[in-house]
Parts: structure tokens; sequence; C-alpha cells
């Protein structure tokens, strides 16, 4: 007869129990202050087998991972992403199980947090060895399918935690302030605000996004929006890293968005953008941009380069060439659309990839002078993307190397975005 835990409606191993528990987990969040979560997480999956779950949230550079209070003794050190347990399951978005504890004889599992194909964090989440008022000392992960139903519930735990997490994020600074290791510029702090999540699937198409330096960004920024079978990205610079910069960035988003949600095609993003530069900073400043659409049921990609470094185009591994095409004047100097250019095509293959980024990236510069380089961003991708690596993971990484490059300090600002069509695999996992 297998041991009824303390609070559990029927037999742990019931999974019709998880239903229950999550029915009422999700009851109560209509009402949970943001700062409960890790507390009503530990009394919901109590029924279920779990002694305590923790939640770590990942900074804004993702190097490390910092714990949510929880009220349940001393505060914890945060764990760094590039060489800990829990720093493995972020990066392969995967449940890694830690050695069980001597002193506690509980299994510690990490379980990936992930609101859609946004990495949010990880879960710590520990089962106890002997369960509460079990006398025969039965082992919930050492018997067999029973394992699989915990595991399942760990992942469905931790997909709830994350879509409250978001939920409660935009009206709360609970979670940003954990997720900051300094102060964030003003600039900065608007124009991550007017910014969509950093990575974003569908059965079609894959988009991962990388932006540093993050916490004095003011003229870079990126967009993109899934209408239909039509995926719309943006990547901008504006001139100069003041408030202005990132005042130029969001009029030029928001001037994007309000002619897409009205229907307009790129030239009239293009145009709607160039107006209301224009009107509010005058000819004096400006912003690149890259304002494309991808057809995922049919591959064909259109862009509107508008001063910008063209897209690099990654087929089997390998660049197959730069997307170069006459450009039309940056947003906010073309207002009368004097010689303006006509929107560009090229028809994607199955698993190709668009690498759309800013000059910050390539123009870096190490101690010694050389440039990051076109060839050095493409190599890291491919190369990485080959070893298996998820694209959000490959971005991570690539943030990490430009940092590296520049002793740390990112003298420009620099975006990558990473743009994979995948028609043949409408079954791939999104997580990826």
């Amino acid at each position: 007869m297998r041991p009824e835990l303390p609070g559990a409606m029927t037999d742990p191993f019931d999974d019709a129990l998880t239903g229950r528990v999550l029915a009422e987990l999700l009851d109560r969040s209509h009402l949970m202050g943001p700062a409960d979560l890790a507390r009503q997480l530990t009394e919901a999956a109590r029924p279920l087998g779990f002694s305590a779950v923790r939640i770590y949230l990942a900074d804004l550079q993702q190097q490390r991972l910092s714990a949510m209070p929880d009220g349940n003794g001393p505060e914890r050190s945060p764990l760094a992403i590039d060489s800990t347990l829990a720093g493995r399951a972020f990066q392969t978005i995967s449940i890694q199980r830690a050695a069980v504890e001597e002193s506690t004889g509980e299994h510690r599992l990490w379980v990936p947090l992930v609101n859609g194909t946004e990495r949010l964090g990880v879960m710590e989440m520990c089962v106890a060895e002997r369960p509460p008022g079990d006398a025969d000392g039965v082992d919930l992960l050492d018997v067999g399918l029973d394992e699989k139903v915990m595991l399942e519930r760990c992942r469905t735990l931790a997909s709830l935690a994350a879509l409250i997490i978001e939920s409660k994020n935009v009206y709360s600074d609970s979670y940003a302030a954990i997720q900051r290791s300094r102060e964030m510029t003003v600039q900065a702090e608007m124009v991550w605000a007017f910014m969509v999540p950093r990575t974003f699937a569908t059965g079609r198409v894959l988009l991962a996004a990388a932006l540093e330096p993050a916490y004095e960004v003011g003229g870079d920024a990126f967009e993109y929006s899934l209408l239909g079978d039509c995926m719309h990205v943006s990547v901008f610079d504006s001139v100069g890293h003041d408030l202005t910069a990132g005042l130029i960035s969001s009029v030029a988003m928001a001037s994007c968005r309000t002619a897409r949600r009205a229907g307009g095609d790129l030239p009239e993003m293009a145009a709607r953008a160039d107006h209301a530069i224009a009107d509010q900073f005058g000819a004096s400043r400006f912003a690149t941009a890259l304002l494309c659409e991808l057809d995922t049921a049919t591959g064909e990609f259109r862009w509107l380069p508008c001063g910008h470094p063209p897209p690099l185009l990654i087929r089997d591994s390998r660049v197959i060439k730069e997307l170069l095409r006459e450009p039309r004047l940056p947003l906010g100097l073309n207002e009368d659309h004097v010689g303006d250019v006509g929107v560009y095509t090229e028809h994607l293959q199955p698993g190709d990839r668009l690498l759309l980024y800013t000059d910050g990236v390539v123009e870096g510069r190490a101690a010694d002078g050389r440039e990051f380089g076109l060839a050095r961003l493409s190599d890291f991708v491919i190369r990485n993307s080959a070893e298996g690596l998820p694209a959000p993971e490959t971005l991570r990484r690539l943030n990490r190397a430009i940092l590296q490059y520049q002793q740390g300090r990112v003298r420009d600002d620099a975006t990558v975005v990473l743009v994979e069509w995948l028609p043949q695999h409408p079954e791939h996992d999104l997580t990826i």
C-alpha cells in the first residue's frame, strides 16, 4: 500500500491529482502577490511528492541565476549559468538531476522555467527519498514508470510558474529587481520596456535575439510580430548613445507598429517612422533599420534596408551571401521619399537562417584594435549551431563572446537577431 502524503487529496501516485493541484494553484494565482509565488508553489507541490520548490531567475545578461526570496532560511547565493547544474538546465532547456543530498536524503531536480520559448530561469524541486509517513521508505524517483510521471509533473508546474511570473511582471518590480545585477540607464529602461521577448517560435519559424550593453543600451532595438503567416522582424540602430537615441528607437518602433497594425506594408512603416522622427528630432538625428517580413508558409523573405548592414543568409552551415541591395536613406532623413527604393525579395529554403545585426557587433574592437568582424560573427553562429545548441543559447554565448572581445565593455550597442525557417518540422520542440 502506497503512503499518503500530508495534505494530499488522494494517492500521490494518482496522476489525476496533478490536474486538481494545478487548478487550485491557477485559481489562487489571480490574487497572488508576486513575492508569494515560491511559497505557494511549495504548498501546491507537496501533495505531488515534492518537499520544496525554489525559483531562480536569470539576470538580464543571462550570466547567473538568482533565487527568489521565499522566507525559508538564509538568502541563497546566485548560481553561475556557465558552471553549475542549474545553469546546464537553463542552457539545454532540459531537466537535470543532482546527486542525493546525504544530509537530507533528498533528490534535487533543476527544471527550466520557460514561457513559450523565452527562458526565464530554473526551478529547484526537491523530492524526499523517504516521503513523510512512509514506513517502507519508497523512493519516488526509483520506481520505474512513476519517475516519468514525476518529471512530467516538474515540467507542468514549471510551465504554470512561468506563466504566472510573466503575468505578474507587468505590474510589479519584484522580478525585475531579481533579474538585475546593477542599475540601468534611463534610455535602456525605456528601450527594454518597448521591446518584445528575446525568443519566439512556432512550428514554422524560430527567432532569437541578443543585445548589449544590456544596462546602458540606448540606440539599438529589435521588434517582431506574427500576423497569420507573416512574421515581421525589424532591427533599429539610432545615432548616438544618449537619452535621445533611446527616444528615437522607441519612436521608430512605435511608428512601425502603428503602421503595421493599420495594415501598412514595409514602405508605409518606413514612411510613418520618417515623419515621426523628423518632426520630433529634426534633420540631425536618425536611425538606420532593417524592416523585414517572412512568409512562414512559402519562405518568401521581403526586406527594406534603411541605411543598415544587410542580412546574412546561412544555409547548410555556411554563409551563402549577404543580401546586399541599394538602401534607402535612414529613418528620419527621407521624409519626402526622394529616390526611395522598393522592397527586395529572396526565396528561402527549409532550414535557412537569416542573421540580422547592427554595426556595433562587427565594429567592436579588441585591445589590439582588431574588429570583431563579419567573418567571426558568422563563424560563431554556424559553429555553435552545428554543435546542437538551441538558438537562444547560441546567442547568449555570442553575447558573452562580444563582451569578452571588448574586455567587458561594449563601446557601441550590439544587436543580433537570428531567424530560422523550419516549415518541414511542424512538430519540432518549440523550446529549441
